[in-house]
């Protein structure tokens, strides 16, 4: 009945996506449009994971390869040209950015081909795909959140290629589906937005669903209820951190609009 699920398809490898300035490290050396395909031993970037997914660690493992430069040393880069087939191999001189991390200064995206539409051929065989794309995204927004969090609780910062927004950024990002006028892509983004948000309140952290949810099982195993006032209080104190984050994160947001 319906168009079927949309399916977006990448071959190997991380796309330039954006001209190069001429204060970035790689001027002269890459173009928008060029392929990354390898960095320094690494001569083929691949992801155990399939569809954008993969194509995000793609781009995270390509940043973290080249955050591990050392001072001096060059960045090598096994590249495609545009539309050519032959591979080159390239060298860059990162430059450390205000974070302290090497950069060569361009934006990465994926290497997108094509989106092809899955059809189901039963009732059976579509909700079975419907299940399997949501557990993809639920499962891979979880893992994303996890290691974000790790990151910022053991101060490693924010994984290589993760950004934070806020309410600013998805009206933003929502409003760039929109003007598409694709409706499966509007409907796809609205169920991320909604497993996102069901994932976050699932956290087992004061004033969010998750903790909740650990103050009944301590309760459950003490064998009596927390005190009213301790409870209030951490849940008081969490709701100011969350609020902080979302002051930063909407301030992040202005930022890379202006």
């Amino acid at each position: 009945v319906g168009r079927g699920l949309p399916e977006p398809i990448f071959n190997p490898g991380v796309v330039v996506s954006q001209a190069v300035s001429n204060d970035s490290p790689a001027y002269g050396v890459l173009n928008k449009g060029d392929v990354i395909l390898g960095v320094n031993e690494v001569t083929s970037i691949s992801s155990s994971k399939r569809g954008i997914w993969g194509s995000q660690e793609q781009i995270s493992n390509v940043i973290s390869k080249i955050r591990e430069t050392q001072n001096g040393e060059d960045v090598k880069l096994t590249i495609v040209h545009g539309m050519d087939s032959a591979t080159d191999v390239v060298s860059v001189s990162p430059k450390r950015n205000l974070e302290g991390q090497a950069s060569i200064g361009v934006m990465l995206g994926p290497n997108y081909v094509k989106t092809e539409m899955v059809r189901a051929s039963n009732v059976v065989d579509a909700v079975t795909k419907a299940g399997s794309a949501v557990y993809d995204i639920t499962s891979a927004t979880a893992g994303s959140i996890t290691k974000l969090l790790v990151g910022v609780l053991f101060g490693q910062g924010l994984p290589a290629g993760a950004s934070m927004s806020g309410p600013i950024g998805v009206v933003k990002a929502g409003a760039d589906v929109v003007k598409s006028s694709d409706v499966a892509a509007v409907v796809a983004f609205a169920a991320s937005i909604s497993v996102n948000l069901a994932v976050i309140n699932s956290l087992p952290l004061p004033a969010l669903d998750g903790g909740q949810l650990v103050f009944v099982l301590a309760e459950a195993a003490a064998g009596r209820k927390i005190d009213q006032q301790l409870q209030e209080s951490i849940n008081a104190g969490a709701l100011t951190i969350l609020l902080f984050v979302s002051i930063g994160t909407a301030i992040g947001d202005v930022r890379s609009i202006f």
